[in-house]
């Protein structure tokens, strides 16, 4: 288990209710239009918040992340998901495996761009023709409009979160500290790349996949961007 892990878990769960989940999910898959039953995957699942919605609405969906500790914690979110350990610059499946996947909130990037590359180039590999990947992610000309950001979260039961953010135009630079009640202070930092439709619609080219369209137009006041990219 790693400290980013820990944070990450400690602070998404008691400040995302299921309701966004849910949200989330519902508009992925108005985009993606997969029928229930086929195969997808949650890429980058984390501790399942959005594997089990995907599960909720009928579908036979995969989650797959690595992160061992964060899968523990999906097993009991998801319990009926199939869950694989594994990066996603290297899928643990085979060829056309998939009839859709999906990432939710920048799972995919988190390194550099040849990271982010590498992994987009995984998922059109393991999708089947007219595949779909449904990427959701915070809007970066939100986060354009207001670089700097700082929130702070008394939680009962837990203790005090504070988050502090830098948008630097491509990557966030966010660092979360947890002091929880018994005394305990964990911070991890999270750098997270951001790419405007015109940016992600050039890496998504050169990985095999087609930029479709937005679930809807963009203003700096739009909470997230999801997109539809195509195999």
């Amino acid at each position: 288990m790693s400290v980013a892990d820990r944070v990450f878990l400690e602070t998404t769960r008691r400040l995302a209710p299921r309701r966004f989940a849910q949200e989330d999910v519902r508009a992925a898959l108005q985009l993606a239009q997969v029928e229930p039953g086929k195969p997808i995957a949650d890429l980058g699942c984390g501790y399942g918040r959005h594997l089990r919605e995907l599960v909720q609405f009928g579908h036979r969906a995969t989650g797959i992340d690595r992160s061992a500790f964060l899968l523990a914690e999906a097993r009991l979110e998801a319990p009926a998901a199939p869950l694989v350990k594994g990066d996603l610059r290297a899928l643990p499946l085979h060829q056309g495996t998939l009839a859709a996947a999906f990432c939710f909130y920048s799972s995919m990037f988190l390194g550099s761009e040849e990271d982010a590359a590498v992994a987009l180039v995984e998922a059109a590999r393991v999708l089947r023709p007219g595949g779909p990947l449904v990427l959701t992610t915070d809007n970066p000309l939100r986060l354009a409009a207001n670089p700097r950001a700082t929130a702070e979260h008394d939680l009962p039961g837990l203790g005090r979160i504070v988050e502090e953010s830098r948008f630097d135009g491509t990557v966030d630079h966010v660092r979360k500290t947890v002091r929880f009640q018994s005394g305990e202070v964990l911070t991890a930092d999270f750098h997270i790349r951001y790419y405007t439709p015109e940016a992600l619609a050039s890496i998504a080219y050169v990985a095999g996949l087609r930029f479709v369209r937005l679930h809807e137009p963009l203003t700096d006041a739009t909470p997230q961007m999801i997109a539809l990219l195509e195999k």
